[in-house]
């Protein structure tokens, strides 16, 4: 089966939005061992969209549109469908009460225009958008399977988990088996050098390294025998050892939530340079609250001074600084009286204090017997360098559980 994904919408051609769904969608298709070939953007024309479906219907049996079934003028994507296939569009009685059902629940009278969200060509399927009001469709034409899909993601993605993968699943030629090994604190290139061998001489299973926020990630595929995806698993597994920290879904502020709370053990924080996104990801997990006991955010010399007790005299290089970050992180911990505290301290740039380059990061995590303390040097944006101090600092926090917690 040859895929292709069409997604409509001027937002996205202007870089209003970020395209996520083609990204989710490329995953799930090749998952399922569809091959997905071609991937169209085009904007909210009915003339350029028909040209590009009536492409796509001449060179792929699955196609995949997204966006453009909301109620305004220009959602035309079921209208340019219905009138490239010759298929009447219906009112679908009980998708729209449905849709006037949401309405009166939110307490909503339901305008006139989304009347069109319940119009679906003659003979499709309707796919359940419990997220939204757009109705998912389903049609085959001419031994072609069309999917219309909503564009918001958090509509898109549980409909084509829960809908769209069920129908696609008996068209698949080969379905994939992949195994996602994730580690940290080694970087693409020596990461490759490990594994050099299993790359030169890879055939099925394939194997692909992928550099992330949150470490590089190594994906193991085959589409043949899982026992052959095993055996190089485990080969990886051994020459990246104690690198590895997790697999496939496994998500590192949960797993350092749910192993902190399978030992009882408490946390607290002082941030400076990310401003509480520390204490946002950890809470962001279910039962973080048996975990944090709180977060401080001290951004300013006055603020840092206060909590040590000291003067702002005593406060180096600006409130930046390796044994300053280390006393933070002693300070909460005996404050508060946690079996862990950490502190943060950093210049994001673009302007920073002198003595001090942009990007450069004080990370200490401590408990009553032990401290790590460690410098980084980070580039990019505010937001880039921001992100991977979260991620350093809560990969810093998982190797001392690890001690902690053999």
């Amino acid at each position: 089966m040859v895929g292709e994904i069409i997604n409509v919408g001027t937002e996205l051609l202007l870089g209003d939005i970020i395209n996520t769904n083609a990204k989710f969608i490329s995953e799930r298709l090749a998952n399922l061992g569809i091959d997905l070939y071609y991937q169209t953007v085009v904007g909210d024309n009915s003339e350029r969209l028909t040209t590009i479906l009536k492409t796509a219907l001449k060179r792929s049996n699955l196609i995949i549109l997204t966006g453009g079934l909301g109620p305004t003028k220009d959602d035309l994507t079921k209208e340019v469908v219905a009138k490239t296939l010759k298929i009447p569009l219906i009112l679908n009685y009980p998708c729209y009460q449905e849709i006037k059902r949401k309405f009166e629940k939110r307490g909503i009278y339901m305008p006139r225009n989304n009347i069109k969200q319940a119009l679906i060509p003659k003979g499709a399927k309707i796919l359940p958008n419990p997220n939204g009001t757009a109705p998912g469709i389903y049609l085959q034409f001419n031994k072609k399977h069309i999917f219309l899909l909503p564009g918001p993601p958090k509509e898109l993605q549980p409909m084509f988990l829960n809908s769209v993968e069920n129908l696609l699943i008996n068209y698949s030629d080969s379905q994939l088996t992949s195994k996602i090994i994730k580690t940290y604190g080694i970087g693409e290139s020596g990461l490759v050098k490990l594994i050099d061998d299993l790359l030169e001489n890879q055939s099925d299973p394939t194997i692909a390294p992928l550099a992330k926020v949150d470490g590089v990630h190594i994906r193991v595929t085959t589409k043949k025998n899982f026992s052959d995806l095993e055996k190089v698993v485990k080969i990886i597994q051994q020459r990246l050892k104690d690198h590895i920290w997790g697999y496939d879904d496994d998500q590192l502020d949960q797993l350092i939530v749910e192993t902190m709370i399978d030992n009882k053990l408490s946390l607290s924080l002082v941030e400076s340079c990310t401003g509480g996104a520390i204490a946002s990801a950890i809470t962001d997990i279910p039962g973080s609250s048996m975990v944090l006991d709180q977060s401080q955010v001290l951004y300013t010399l006055k603020s840092k001074s206060e909590f040590l007790s000291c003067n702002i005299a005593d406060i180096p290089n600006s409130g930046i600084d390796y044994y300053l970050t280390e006393k933070l992180a002693k300070t909460i911990l005996e404050k508060t009286g946690t079996d862990i505290g950490l502190a943060i301290t950093g210049a994001l740039g673009p302007t920073v204090p002198s003595g001090v380059e942009v990007g450069e990061i004080y990370i200490s995590t401590v408990n009553n017997y032990k401290s790590i303390t460690k410098k980084f040097n980070y580039y990019g944006t505010r937001e880039n360098i921001k992100e991977r101090c979260v991620m350093t600092a809560l990969h810093q926090l998982r190797l001392l559980l690890r001690e902690m917690c053999p």
